[in-house]
């Protein structure tokens, strides 16, 4: 019973996850690839979840595919409309992605910045070494991005145009 229960279930199964799979390709394909790029930790959660209610509709006979892909088309369409809303309001997006958080600015560690984050110097400069560079002071700007990656900006490779850091606490002194 372990190991096989009847043709029957194997076959529901079968049915179950291709009907699941067809779904979720139709959606991907709707929403576009951006669902996949780099993802924000907000967009983490809801594929977690997905891939929760996912695995569910197969292993689940509890679960009618009907149910199960209703589940899917209402998290995917509530994702699209918050990304939609985020795009159109400053104050959602806020709320929903992270903002930059600027951890090295002129050559300095802006270690009030790395404490308040939870951050720590030695992965500051982790990101800073795989940037290709030996020392902070090399460094024009250092950010941890809201998709949890980091850019890492050489001095000597900045002129006058800074529009880049307008989102982020630059601090006054400089």
């Amino acid at each position: 019973m372990m190991l096989f229960h009847s043709w029957s279930s194997t076959f529901e199964v079968a049915v179950r996850t291709a009907i699941a799979y067809v779904v979720v390709v139709a959606a991907l394909r709707v929403t576009g690839e951006q669902v996949l790029a780099k993802m924000t930790a907000y967009d983490l959660i809801v594929s977690i979840t997905l891939g929760s209610v996912l695995a569910q509709i197969p292993f689940s006979s509890d679960v009618a595919i009907i149910d199960g892909i209703v589940i899917l088309i209402t998290f995917i369409a509530l994702q699209e409309v918050i990304r939609w809303l985020q795009a159109r309001s400053p104050r959602l997006r806020r709320f929903v992605v992270e903002e930059p958080r600027l951890v090295v600015w002129n050559g300095r560690l802006l270690e009030d910045r790395i404490d308040r984050w939870r951050l720590t110097v030695p992965e500051v400069r982790a990101a800073i070494r795989r940037a290709g560079l030996a020392g902070v002071s090399e460094v024009k700007a250092a950010v941890l991005e809201n998709d949890g990656e980091w850019s890492i900006v050489r001095r000597r490779d900045c002129g006058t145009d800074y529009s880049a850091f307008e989102a982020l606490d630059i601090p006054k002194s400089e």
